[in-house]
C-alpha cells in the first residue's frame, strides 16, 4: 500500500518532465533573435541527439532507396534482355528472309531463262537417317508434278521425283546409290554414265560408255539427254580424278556435283523437257 503514493508521484514528475520537454521543444524550435538560458541548454543538450538521429535516418534511407534501386535495376536489365533477345530473334528471321527471297529470284530468273513449265518448290524435309538419299518438296500432284520428272537448280543436277502425293514429292538426290544418269564430257564429248555413290562422300561415280574415250581431271560432265529423264544440257559435276579400269582397258573418274546437296533449300521440277543451257557453255 505504501507503493502506491511513491509510484504516483513518479508518475506525475514523469509528465511534468514530458510537458516541459515538449514546451521546451517548441520554443526552442521557435524563430525568435533571443534565447532563454534553458532554451539554450536543452538545445545544447538535445543538438547532438538530433544529429545522429538524423544521420541514422538518411543512412536507413539511403540503404532503402539503394535496395530499391537494386531491384528496379534487376527488372530493367530483364526487360532489355527479353527485348534484346526478341530483336535478335526479328533479325535472324529477316536475313532468314532476306537470303531465301535472293535464292529464288536465282531460281526464277534460270527459269525464265530455261522457258516452258518448271515448278518452282522447296524443300520440306529429309530422312535424318539418309540425308544424302532424298528430300521432300512442298509441290505434289495438285502442282502439276509427276514421278519420274527431273529436279534442277541453277547449279545443275538435284535428282528425279517418286513418290508423289497431292502437295509432296519425293526426290532421289543424284548422288543416290539409285540414281544413274546418262551424260557427257563437255571437251571430249565422251559418252558416260555418272552413278551416286552413295556413301555419304556426296561424289558421282563417271564410267565412260565407249572403249576409247578421254577423260581428264577439271571436265564439266552434263546431261546428254539421252536416258529419258533428264534433257540435255544441266551440268552433273567437275571430274576431280580419274583412275584406269581393270587391266588398263577402259577408265573410270569421280566428279563432284555443283549443288549443294547438304544445303538444299528451293528446287525447280521441269515438268517439260527443257533443254539446260548452263552446260553446253562450260
Amino acid at each position: 500500500m505504501k507503493q502506491q503514493p511513491l509510484i504516483k508521484r513518479r508518475i506525475v514528475v514523469t509528465v511534468i518532465c514530458a510537458i516541459v520537454l515538449i514546451c521546451l521543444i517548441y520554443f526552442t524550435a521557435r524563430d525568435r533573435d533571443r534565447l532563454s538560458i534553458a532554451e539554450r541548454v536543452a538545445r545544447e543538450i538535445f543538438s547532438p541527439i538530433a544529429r545522429g538521429a538524423s544521420k541514422i535516418v538518411r543512412e536507413i534511407s539511403s540503404w532503402a532507396s539503394y535496395l530499391a534501386s537494386i531491384g528496379e535495376t534487376k527488372a530493367e536489365n530483364e526487360r532489355l534482355r527479353s527485348e534484346l533477345d526478341a530483336l535478335r530473334h526479328e533479325n535472324l528471321q529477316m536475313d532468314e528472309a532476306v537470303r531465301e527471297n535472293e535464292r529464288l529470284k536465282v531460281l526464277l530468273d534460270f527459269k525464265d531463262v530455261l522457258g516452258g513449265s518448271a515448278v518452282v518448290a522447296k524443300v520440306s524435309y529429309r530422312d535424318p537417317g539418309n540425308w544424302l538419299d532424298s528430300v521432300v518438296i512442298n509441290k505434289g500432284s495438285d502442282d502439276g508434278v509427276s514421278s519420274g520428272y527431273p529436279v534442277v537448280t541453277d547449279r545443275g543436277v538435284v535428282g528425279r521425283t517418286t513418290s508423289v502425293t497431292c502437295n509432296t514429292a519425293t526426290v532421289v538426290l543424284a548422288v543416290d546409290s539409285r540414281s544413274a544418269v546418262g551424260g557427257i564430257d563437255v571437251r571430249s564429248r565422251d559418252l558416260v554414265l555418272v552413278e551416286g555413290l552413295g556413301d555419304g562422300s556426296g561424289l558421282l561415280h563417271v564410267r565412260p560408255l565407249g572403249a576409247e574415250n578421254d577423260l581428264e581431271p577439271g571436265d564439266v560432265i552434263i546431261t546428254s539427254g539421252l536416258g529419258g529423264v533428264y534433257p540435255r544440257g544441266y551440268v552433273l559435276g567437275d571430274i576431280i580424278s580419274v583412275e584406269p579400269g581393270k587391266y588398263g582397258v577402259s577408265k573410270s573418274a569421280f566428279a563432284r556435283p555443283r549443288v549443294d546437296f547438304d544445303r538444299l533449300d528451293e528446287v525447280l521440277v521441269l515438268a517439260d523437257q527443257i533443254e539446260g543451257t548452263l552446260g553446253e557453255m562450260q
